[in-house]
């Protein structure tokens, strides 16, 4: 039985990693270098953002929006990206086991900075496929060692049809893609690919239409439908 302190932790060890994945999504976009600077700063005033002031949802409310230097507005970001991990890592951890859980924290953590990324800059981070993978990989040995070989298959057949999309749309398909769709295929199962394929070539022309633009990326929506499904998929089988 969940208590309130084990739903406290969580919900904070969510917002903690939710500050982590700010400085994942702003720097790239800045155009700075993950390990620099070292502390984080105020992008207006360039000062040092002490600890005090860098507390998940509470500094932003104290703070009242804004920098203690300079006074500049903080982005309303910052704190909604913390909430939604927050939640999210309650969520999973009142719901799987502690391995599927931490597992699925996981590749939260690497998926979300890359919706940024990638609807800004058309960049796909290594470390997000990467961590996907691993992390599919061992929530299959773990819990769906039985349709492992379904499941790679179906990777493979997502892996094809990219490959082809890619050599007649050269332009249409990031190379980024190519990874991350076979590694969430393999993560959602089987079973659930072809709703993966569906739903996120249906975001990508839907936001190609709203946006006029001819280069889709397919990468946010690839994430967003893929962990979604890999959500059902251990909904229904743990």
């Amino acid at each position: 039985m969940w208590d309130k302190v084990s739903l406290l932790f969580w919900f904070v060890m969510g917002t903690i990693f939710g500050s982590f994945a700010n400085v994942l999504i702003y720097r790239p976009i800045a155009g700075l270098k993950l390990t620099e600077p070292r502390f984080s700063v105020c992008p207006s005033c360039r000062k040092r953002i002490a600890w005090y002031d860098n507390i998940p949802i509470l500094s932003f409310i104290i703070l009242r929006g804004r920098c203690r230097h300079c006074d500049a507005k903080i982005s309303v970001r910052y704190p909604l990206v913390e909430l939604i991990f927050g939640v999210s890592f309650l969520i999973n951890h009142v719901l799987f086991p502690l391995d599927v859980a931490l597992l699925t924290d996981a590749i939260f953590v690497a998926s979300v900075p890359a919706i940024f990324t990638d609807l800004k800059l058309m960049l796909l981070p290594d470390y997000t496929w990467i961590t996907v993978l691993v992390s599919a990989f061992l929530i299959n040995v773990l819990h769906f060692r039985g349709s492992m070989f379904l499941d790679v298959f179906g990777a493979l057949i997502s892996l094809g049809i990219l490959i082809v999309l890619k050599m007649k749309y050269r332009d249409g398909i990031g190379e980024g893609d190519l990874f991350l769709l076979p590694v969430y295929s393999f993560a959602v199962g089987f079973s659930f690919m072809p709703l993966l394929l569906f739903g996120a070539s249906l975001g990508g022309m839907v936001y190609s239409l709203l946006s006029k633009n001819r280069v889709i990326p397919f990468g946010p929506f690839i994430i967003i439908f893929g962990y979604s499904l890999l959500f059902v998929r251990l909904i229904l089988s743990i």
